[in-house]
């Protein structure tokens, strides 16, 4: 269960938070990528080709991490996302974030080595996405930081039900879909909300300022991605 409800958490940032979800589904189901409307099936090539540039898009988000807690001095703030990266490394029977990846590229005729020593994907959409976000970061200050990293991982649990189903839809085997499932069912939000509340109560623009970048970041992203994956006949 959640830990958001057993805090006094503003009724004021709730209803925010609420809203700006609501907003940002609204427009996630208007990109052909996610529209219940479009049933087009995927092509292998447009397949592999997301695979390929999806790899990137969430493959580097350990640099904005690796950002937000270096140069952030509480120890709260750098231990939320050190226990974040152990999780994506894994541990004892479970597989690393990377690890199901791979799993799920392969199936889609990917080698992420290939990705991660070439590059060959990394359009320059995919750049301008992660270098959006570093530059951001680098223009504001602590208490944004946290709370641009708090709605970065807020929309997971938005995005990826929409992305399960999207790689259901490709035609691979359940197992192969597992990356996709584990991210469904993340808590990363949670563990920053005690720190979010403070920083809300003393400018609440810090944290709607910091959310809407990353929500329209995203967005923009998404739409850019689903065009190309439909360029491609």
């Amino acid at each position: 269960m959640s830990n958001i409800h057993v805090l006094n958490v503003p009724s004021d940032f709730e209803r925010f938070l609420s809203e700006a979800d609501t907003s940002y589904r609204q427009q996630l189901e208007l990109i052909p990528l996610f529209s219940q409307n479009k049933k087009t099936k995927l092509s292998l090539e447009q397949r592999n080709f997301f695979a390929a540039v999806f790899y990137h898009l969430r493959g580097h988000f350990i640099n904005f991490m690796w950002y937000v807690a270096n140069f952030s001095t509480d120890p709260y703030t750098k231990k939320i996302i050190l226990e974040n990266i152990n999780e994506e490394l894994g541990s004892g029977t479970r597989f690393s974030h990377e690890k199901l990846y791979e799993r799920f590229a392969k199936e889609c005729g990917i080698d992420i080595n290939d990705e991660i020593v070439n590059q060959t994907h990394y359009l320059p959409f995919a750049k301008e996405f992660n270098k959006g976000h570093l530059h951001w970061l680098t223009t504001h200050d602590a208490d944004e930081r946290l709370a641009a990293f708090a709605a970065y991982e807020r929309l997971d649990n938005i995005d990826y039900p929409y992305l399960t189903k999207f790689a259901s839809s490709l035609n691979i085997p359940e197992s192969a879909t597992a990356f996709f499932q584990v991210h469904m069912h993340v808590e990363h939000f949670e563990p920053t909300i005690e720190k979010l509340i403070p920083i809300w109560q003393n400018s609440e623009s810090k944290i709607s300022d910091s959310l809407n970048f990353i929500y329209s970041h995203q967005i923009k992203m998404w739409t850019q991605l689903s065009s190309a994956i439909f360029e491609i006949t």
